[in-house]
């Protein structure tokens, strides 16, 4: 009988033992995977009662915030729906997006947790308290490019210029980031809408005749002396401007309007005629110059914008002398492997308006500490390279100037007395040749010794109206004129 009860003493110490080796491991060797899960409810629960700072517009406006239920979860409450490209969305199951996603660590509070704050808020329970950021949108901007957009597909961006700050941000279609958990699994199933996709950072387009810009700025510092020759490159008659340009199948032309006759370089450039820019390399213009200045321009790779997970369109194969000619009037006309995003077009011309320099794009430029009531500025870049010589940016300048003035597409974008440079273009994008129209320009808000500007990008897709993209714009640049 003793040697039983001996036997089963040494059998529940046996077992006593694997159940605290067992317990040792998991609590001591195995601890930070099982706290990384990302089933651990512990963790689930935490993340919910995190108390996310606000997102405000740049007039104090909320954006984002955080409200606690009865039963002490964090709930995040969007007000503004029309501002979700800018602003993103926060979600416990799907993670972030926008500017939730760029400052989630000073949104969290994680930017100022030491270990020590993190052991008391562990032991009281205590939820931890993110920073408010200030994004640089402007609502009044924002709710006017989105309203003039509609029910559109597309998108909007507005840069003031010289400063970087972004204004507005429109992607259409658009979703509710308040119903973003409920409505997850419709935004995700249809490809062809993307409501998630962020259109101005990251969708793809062709750029087709609003490419000419790019193109002309080429044409322009190919010369070897601008200033004598810069008159006779833009203003003498170019042969055969109206003529169709046949690339891919398509028969690219004019946009509707255009008077008859022998038009300019300038000229043809104001009305959208694509046939002079596919001859382009007839004078200094070079493919290998032509490369250099989709480069430079930034047409090859990511925008910089702080936080953000920018795009780049599709890069055309390298262009040289020998090239097929072919290839070398599709990358001509924007109908080429070259895509381009809205963000990639925006620092094109906001380089434009700033004298060639290019500018430091950015969504907010301040955070402030849980209870405190000073801002604390976010470092932005100060000086940025020059993209474009300043003759060549002036010399644009002047012909977006002149399709302001006589272009009936580009005009409808003027809005009072603000003096307005644009252009206006037609692209045809996909296998199925869908028509997109595009309108690039940008208005004068100078007041003072520094010349100022509200720089514009705008592509409306499905459509084959000019006019459509610069209602849109001049909705936008009105409302961003009114607010500085």
């Amino acid at each position: 009988m003793i040697r039983e009860l001996k036997r089963a003493t040494v059998g529940l110490l046996v077992c006593f033992a694997a159940v605290a080796l067992g317990s040792a491991f998991w609590a001591v060797v195995q601890a930070d995977s099982l706290l990384a899960r990302s089933d651990n409810a512990r963790n689930v629960i935490a993340e919910q009662r995190i108390r996310r700072g606000m997102i405000l517009d740049r007039d104090g406006e909320r954006l984002a915030y955080t409200e606690l239920t009865d039963s002490g979860i964090a709930r995040r409450v969007y007000p503004h729906p029309e501002a979700a490209a800018a602003v993103g969305y926060y979600s416990v199951t799907y993670g972030t997006a926008g500017i939730e996603a760029a400052f989630d660590a000073q949104l969290r509070g994680d930017d100022r947790m030491t270990e020590w704050q993190e052991f008391v808020n562990d032991l009281l329970h205590r939820s931890p308290q993110g920073s408010d950021v200030r994004s640089t949108v402007d609502l009044d901007v924002q709710s006017a490019a989105a309203q003039a957009l509609g029910s559109r597909s597309g998108a909007v961006v507005v840069t003031h210029v010289p400063s970087g700050r972004i204004l507005a941000m429109v992607s259409q279609p658009k979703y509710d980031p308040n119903r973003l958990d409920a409505d997850w699994q419709a935004l995700t199933r249809d490809e062809k809408t993307s409501p998630l996709l962020n259109r101005v950072t990251a969708g793809r387009y062709q750029p087709g005749g609003a490419l000419q810009t790019v193109i002309l700025a080429a044409i322009l510092s190919a010369q070897p002396d601008l200033d004598r020759q810069g008159g006779y490159v833009l203003n003498s008659e170019t042969p055969g401007a109206t003529m169709p340009v046949q690339v891919n199948g398509l028969t690219l032309g004019c946009l509707p309007g255009t008077p008859s006759g022998t038009l300019t370089l300038a000229e043809s450039y104001v009305f959208g005629c694509p046939a002079p820019f596919a001859r382009a390399l007839e004078s200094n213009l070079t493919p290998a110059h032509l490369w250099e200045r989709f480069e430079t321009l930034g047409l090859l790779a990511s925008p910089a914008l702080p936080g953000f997970e920018t795009g780049a369109g599709n890069p055309p194969s390298l262009l040289h002398d020998e090239t097929p000619a072919e290839e070398l009037i599709a990358a001509l006309t924007g109908q080429g492997d070259l895509t381009v995003t809205p963000l990639q077009m925006l620092q094109v011309i906001a380089a434009i308006a700033n004298q060639g320099n290019a500018v430091p794009l950015h969504v907010a430029d301040a955070v402030r500490a849980p209870g405190a009531s000073e801002w604390e500025t976010l470092e932005v870049p100060g000086r940025r390279p020059a993209l474009l010589r300043a003759d060549v940016a002036s010399a644009v300048r002047l012909t977006m100037l002149q399709a302001a003035a006589q272009s009936p597409y580009v005009s409808q974008a003027r809005s009072g007395e603000l003096v307005l440079y644009g252009h206006s273009a037609l692209a045809y994008g996909g296998p199925d040749a869908t028509p997109y129209v595009w309108f690039t320009g940008f208005v004068d808000v100078t007041e003072s010794d520094q010349a100022e500007a509200i720089a514009i990008v705008v592509v409306v897709e499905a459509e084959d109206d000019p006019a459509v993209a610069a209602q849109v714009a001049g909705a936008a640049l009105a409302a961003a004129a009114d607010s500085e």
